[in-house]
């Protein structure tokens, strides 16, 4: 098996977190979205000092990406209630072990190069195999409207794809 050649692999614990639910893009992201009702209740989300604490996921086979539904969440505060959220959910996000890699979300291409490498080095692996959730995979922006990003002229995203050990 290879090193984790501009990957690197994690482990996210299980968390709390505020979920959409399923959404089409313009449900997440578009006026009155979940983005923008996040935005407004940013006192309940878990602060972080550098990695985002929110995840993006599409719901259904990995070629279906950017169609259908989708299910954006945010870490949030231990003392946060279901009233404190409504109209959404508070889910427990089960965690897990995932190889994670980033792209510029502005360029599909560099997108599908980065998941094909990181899908090549999974079925070269004797250790892991592609995990069960979320299907797709799962993606976050390190630094939404950022310096640093502004400054490259990219919008760097995230991927998580999810891992499991092989079974012998």
């Amino acid at each position: 098996m290879s090193k984790l050649q501009n990957m690197r692999g994690i482990e996210i614990k299980k968390f709390r977190a505020v979920s959409s639910g399923l959404k089409t893009f313009d449900e997440l992201f578009g006026k009155n979205g979940f983005a923008e009702w996040l935005e407004s209740h940013r006192h309940l989300v878990q602060e972080h000092i550098y990695e985002p604490t929110d995840f993006l996921w599409h719901e259904g086979d990995k070629e279906t990406w950017g169609c259908g539904q989708n299910v954006f969440i945010s870490a949030i505060k231990d003392e946060v209630t279901q009233a404190d959220v409504d109209p959404y959910d508070i889910i427990e996000f089960p965690g897990g072990m995932f190889l994670v890699a980033t792209g510029d979300e502005n360029n599909n291409a560099d997108l599908n190069e980065t998941v094909t490498y990181m899908m090549q080095w999974i079925e070269d692996s004797d250790i892991f195999e592609y995990g069960d959730f979320p299907k797709s995979g799962m993606c976050n922006m390190p630094n939404p409207g950022g310096a640093f990003d502004k400054a490259l002229g990219i919008a760097q995203q995230q991927i998580y794809l999810p891992l499991k050990i092989r079974s012998k």
